[in-house]
């Protein structure tokens, strides 16, 4: 009789979920568990800043499977569980309760909050600071919002400008404290960022950009922020200032690690039989020839598939063209591809109700696009401009900047 290969599957996200969803529907004998840090089964996070905050969801809704699916499939998952040690040479996990062995090992352990650094000093969350993650700080978060007048958002981007979306909706004051020069500056161009930056200004958000943050002080029960030589108070401060790739329990093993956890096309990292997929990844993309780290529910989801193939010796490339969104009051944010390294541009439409996309292009080749409208009208297009560049198809500035011509006709 063969031996059932043990899999095992580091954290409890959305690149996890899909793995062990994509490992059985191939491999029905191994046994497969999945060890999470949190007690819940695997859950959607981007409605933790929107729709989670402003009551239209509840947890069930952001379950990515009921609990029945994890036991009709066999899969183990073990919540509340610190990994504390890993030994790779002897293929075992430790827990402060239990040891885990494995055949083969998938690490999928997602990214950490990058905390505020301000005049030297590490500003770690407290009663009324507060930073956004997983779902029982998204609980704290929305009864914080629900008490204060007065927030301070830290932070600038996709979490930072939702979150403010979502307070604003409740009636809250909002502040927004941003050390760039423009908003989301880090994925998406400046002619979106500043429909955006406007959006949030017209029902009353005042937003500071090169916010120079001195000091944060409490005062009693609210705090003051010195910022640019000005003093701000806020009842609540809310920060999001990026992420890191949670890699700190493997730091002093042999796995590669250099902003994420080192991994070629085929989501093998540099120890065998050890994959890794999602936030925590810094991979080989083929179709851009380069190193990259993606933060996207999308990419979470794809990468975990293909880690999952992989894993159980399918070998398949992983070659997605990078995917994410966000809404934000009633606009549609979408961005596909890779937003720099280009020689030229174009947009298509000029209002936000019929929606704007930029679209980025090198050697006439879409190398991304983004867009903003109201609604989804823009959701199309930005899937065909993705598709157009996978394909590598050449194109003209004028050709796109042409409503009446049709993407998926090119």
């Amino acid at each position: 009789m063969n031996k059932i290969s043990k899999i095992l599957i580091l954290g409890g996200g959305q690149a996890a979920a899909y793995a062990a969803k994509e490992i059985r529907s191939i491999d029905i004998k191994s046994d497969l568990t999945i060890i999470s840090e949190e007690k819940y089964l695997p859950y959607e996070r981007p409605p933790l800043s929107k729709d989670y905050i402003l009551d239209k969801v509840t947890f069930d809704d952001l379950l990515f499977f009921p609990e029945n699916f994890y036991k009709e499939n066999k899969i183990n998952f073990i919540g509340s569980t610190q990994i504390n040690k890993v030994d790779f040479d002897n293929k075992k996990i430790s827990s402060s309760l239990k040891n885990y062995d494995y055949d083969k090992l998938l690490i999928a352990t997602g990214s950490t909050n990058r905390h505020l650094v301000v005049s030297g000093k590490t500003i770690l969350p407290e009663e009324n600071i507060i930073y956004l993650r997983n779902f029982e700080e998204s609980n704290i978060l929305k009864n914080k919002i629900n008490e204060a007048n007065n927030i301070t958002i830290i932070g600038g981007g996709f979490i930072g400008l939702e979150i403010a979306s979502s307070a604003v909706q409740k009636g809250k004051n909002i502040t927004i404290l941003e050390r760039a020069s423009q908003l989301m500056g880090r994925v998406i161009p400046l002619e979106i960022a500043n429909l955006i930056q406007d959006k949030h200004e017209a029902v009353g958000t005042k937003i500071h950009l090169n916010a120079d943050i001195k000091d944060i002080k409490k005062i009693i029960n609210s705090y003051e922020i010195n910022h640019n030589n000005q003093i701000l108070s806020a009842d609540l401060i809310i920060i999001g200032v990026g992420s890191l790739p949670n890699t700190e329990i493997f730091q002093n093993t042999s796995l590669k690690i250099d902003n994420g956890i080192i991994t070629d096309e085929f989501s093998a990292t540099s120890i065998e039989d050890v994959y890794a997929a999602g936030d925590v990844s810094n991979f080989y993309h083929p179709f851009y020839q380069e190193y990259m780290r993606l933060e996207s529910f999308k990419h979470a989801q794809n990468h975990g598939i293909n880690a999952g193939k992989n894993l159980i010796g399918q070998k398949t490339s992983y070659n997605k063209i990078p995917w994410m969104w966000s809404d934000q009051f009633n606009l549609n944010l979408q961005l596909t591809g890779i937003c720099n390294n280009y020689d030229a541009t174009a947009q298509r439409g000029s209002t936000l109700e019929e929606g704007i996309i930029y679209f980025f292009l090198k050697n006439r080749k879409i190398v991304g696009a983004c867009g903003l409208g109201v609604g989804g009208k823009i959701g199309r297009d930005i899937r065909l401009a993705g598709k157009l560049s996978e394909k590598k198809i050449k194109v003209t500035n004028e050709l796109l900047s042409d409503k009446n011509n049709k993407l998926n006709k090119i």
